[in-house]
């Protein structure tokens, strides 16, 4: 089974997130960890793996495509954070990746989430077959539309209520902050999104 051994984060309901940060290589296996993803979506009910992508501006001369590449990945669920950095070029094992984002078993939760979507499948063909737009979940069970625009931040603390002052702490001082405040920061991201799609749910 796949060891989630990077650092823990308590949150401020005292929920413990256990996080795992990877630099793919060729010779990475990310399966296991992908797998633990699953079950622990499955075993908590809700089948929700929220999801964030990062971007990189291609080197590509090639002005008729598109010139953002997927640099990294961040997945997550009720008890599990894992950030994957990825290679440039991808590289075979990245295919386990692909099967993951095309899961019918489980529904991708994001925010802002349209424009992602839409550079998956022209810069790298990965089509994720169930994904939801939380914002607009959001807007449409609480009646305001505005909410659908808010950024997770935001949109979180107009449907939790909860103490953001961690995670300002840390994008305050962004550039100065270390890998584990940043993976830190990731962890609270996720496990509030994760949380606004389970109350939003009930």
């Amino acid at each position: 089974m796949a060891n989630f051994d990077g650092p823990g984060f308590a949150m401020v309901d005292g929920y413990w997130i256990q996080t795992k940060a990877i630099d793919i290589e060729p010779s990475t296996d990310i399966s296991p960890y992908l797998s633990r993803l699953l079950e622990d979506c499955v075993w908590n009910g809700n089948r929700a793996i929220v999801f964030d992508l990062y971007w990189d501006v291609s080197k590509s001369v090639d002005t008729t495509k598109s010139q953002w590449r997927l640099s990294s990945v961040k997945l997550s669920t009720k008890n599990f954070c894992l950030f994957l950095r990825l290679p440039n070029p991808f590289t075979d094992n990245l295919k386990d990746l692909y099967r993951f984002f095309a899961s019918k078993f489980v529904t991708f939760v994001g925010v802002q989430i349209q424009e992602d979507l839409v550079l998956l499948k022209e810069n790298h063909g990965i089509v994720i077959r169930s994904s939801l737009e939380i914002g607009k979940l959001a807007a449409k069970a609480r009646g305001t539309p505005i909410v659908e625009f808010l950024g997770t931040r935001e949109l979180a603390h107009k449907i939790l209520w909860y103490d953001m002052s961690r995670l300002d702490s840390i994008q305050s001082k962004w550039d100065e902050a270390g890998g584990n405040d940043r993976l830190e920061a990731a962890a609270i991201e996720g496990w509030l999104i994760y949380n606004v799609y389970d109350q939003l749910q009930q």
